[in-house]
């Protein structure tokens, strides 16, 4: 039985066009497509038995296809989570899904409180999630390839103000957290790569640090300065020097990346520092760099990225920045 509730939203939204802003009409059926999936419910269902089965294959298929290609593991997890919840959601084979599944699915994650930069992320996973069942020949076509990407407003994403580094530091209540501080501080590296670094990584008379275990699996050299290596110092001679890992927790167990966000999370609230976590010390990382000067190329191969244009994003300049760039080459 052909499903009509596609051709009868889209007729919805031609007949409300020009009478409601985007955002209303976008309003108006996401509201639509969420009461309809009350109807037809006997009939969309399938054996839950089958349908756990035949999805669950083709998510490990795909999940072993990311890993040939070199996606990180949390990468990996995102695309997961994503699917996994769609079959939950939709509750059919994903060979039977098709465009108004997809949209009634994205608009209750949008009703469930999500903005539209998420539910775009959520759009692109699933898009090239049914593009390699497409290229497989698992399906004939991706059904959502002609859906187009949902329009988000790009929010600045500050670095921390020098004001807000010295509250930081001055939050500090052991020699374990001002270490911490000040290597993401300086070496601009991810959460899991931190968490990852071995003692053997740091080069403590060169200032030189091997990043090991980063996005995609790659390698690459970065550096820190002299004060993050005298906290290590005082740090690893405090805990005992036995341990090969940079950090531990409590119980002497390398520290994680939840536990790293953990720690971040008291010294923000002792510091009243709003919106502290690992990447937005990468973020200010890169920002310092390129307002003192550094070659954006050279920002890039410190950061780990494989396209300069991620670096750019990581970089924020504001007025006086700018301007004062602009005095410097006018004159």
């Amino acid at each position: 039985m052909k499903d009509h509730r596609m051709n009868f939203i889209q007729d919805i939204e031609v007949k409300l066009f020009g009478l409601f802003s985007p955002e209303q009409l976008s309003l108006i059926s996401n509201a639509v497509i969420t009461s309809l999936s009350d109807y037809e419910i006997s009939e969309r269902c399938t054996a839950v038995a089958c349908l756990d089965d035949s999805n669950t294959k083709l998510l490990k298929r795909y999940t072993g296809c990311l890993v040939v290609e070199g996606k990180s593991k949390n990468t990996i997890y995102q695309y997961n989570r994503m699917i996994q919840k769609l079959s939950a959601t939709i509750n059919k084979p994903f060979t039977e899904m098709g465009i108004y599944d997809i949209r009634m699915f994205l608009a209750i994650e949008k009703n469930n409180g999500l903005s539209n930069r998420s539910v775009e992320n959520i759009r692109a996973y699933l898009s090239a999630f049914f593009q390699w069942l497409t290229n497989e020949d698992i399906i004939d076509k991706n059904p959502i390839a002609k859906m187009k990407s949902i329009k988000y407003t790009d929010e600045v994403r500050k670095p921390f103000s020098d004001t807000e580094i010295d509250a930081l530091r001055c939050a500090c209540m052991s020699l374990k957290e001002r270490a911490l501080v000040e290597m993401l501080l300086s070496t601009g590296v991810r959460v899991n790569e931190l968490a990852s670094m071995r003692v053997t990584d740091v080069d403590f008379n060169t200032l030189t640090v091997h990043v090991v275990n980063g996005k995609g699996a790659k390698e690459r050299m970065t550096y820190t300065n002299d004060l993050a290596i005298k906290y290590l110092k005082k740090y690893i001679k405090y805990r005992g020097e036995d341990g090969e890992m940079l950090f531990y927790n409590r119980n002497h167990q390398p520290l994680k990346a939840g536990g790293v966000r953990f720690i971040l999370n008291q010294i923000a609230a002792r510091a009243n520092v709003e919106n502290v976590h690992p990447h937005r010390f990468r973020r200010t990382f890169a920002t310092n760099l390129s307002k003192r000067g550094m070659n954006i190329y050279d920002i890039q191969k410190l950061m780990g990225h494989s396209n300069i244009n991620t670096t750019t994003t990581y970089i924020c300049s504001d007025d006086s920045t700018i301007h004062a760039s602009y005095n410097k080459y006018i004159a």
